[in-house]
Formats: structure tokens, sequence, C-alpha cells
């Protein structure tokens, strides 16, 4: 048997946002093939988040905001190209994946106004009024 203090020594850090990255994906293509539009934005949403979430944890960015930030540029690009081919498919596709890459870009610029008014609230906190000693 192996006592408690062992399990700690042979954590292997492993992470769940592969498996959201797959559950992520997966939902966006099936919410795609049955027209399922909120479904295929959730899926695509998951899949963002989760690769920011790997990033983050990894360590390669500071903060998921930029990341997801940077992904819905890059859903917006993709979508845009998909709604001028035209075609039926890459149509409700697009305009799917258009619509989550602006979301991404809300979410992110929302959750950078929230970390920074919270450090400005935590720095006028720690900020000590200065007197003199005379």
């Amino acid at each position: 048997m192996s006592d408690p203090s062992d399990s700690d020594a042979t954590f292997t850090g492993s992470s769940p946002w592969p498996l959201f990255v797959a559950i992520g994906f997966a939902l966006s293509e099936v919410g795609v093939v049955l027209g399922l539009r909120p479904v295929s934005v959730a899926g695509l949403l998951l899949f963002v988040g989760s690769v920011a979430g790997i990033l983050t944890e990894a360590g390669y960015i500071s903060g998921p905001a930029k990341a997801a930030g940077i992904q819905g540029f890059v859903l917006i690009g993709i979508g845009i190209l998909l709604i001028t081919e035209n075609q039926i498919g890459t149509t409700i596709r697009g305009q799917s994946i258009a619509i989550a890459g602006i979301i991404c870009l809300v979410g992110a610029a929302l959750w950078v106004g929230f970390v920074r008014k919270k450090t400005r609230a935590k720095m006028s906190k720690t900020e000590t009024p200065e007197t003199t000693s005379d």
C-alpha cells in the first residue's frame, strides 16, 4: 500500500483541457451537420476556451484573454471567407464561425477590462497616503 504522501510525488500533471478541445470540436461539427447554430457556436467557444487554457497552463502565455482574442480574430476571418463562398453548406458554417469569433472578442475584451479594474482596485487599496513627519 502507498501512503498519501506518495501520491503527491507521483502526480503526472495531466490536464483536462484535451478532453474539452475534443468535445468542443465535436459539438461544433454536430451543430453544423444538424443545423443547430447554438450548438455549433457553443462548441467553438468551448474549443477556443480550451486552447487558451492549454496555452496558459503550459506557460506559453500569461493569461487566456489574449489567446481567446487572437483566436476570435482568426474565427471571424475564417467565417467571412466561408460566407463569401456563397455555397449552401459553407454559409451556415461560416456564420456560426463568425458569431463564435465575435463572442470570443467581446468576452476577451470584457475579461481584460475586468482584470484591469480588479488590479487597479487592489493597487489603490495597497497605496498608503503620504504624510509628512514635520
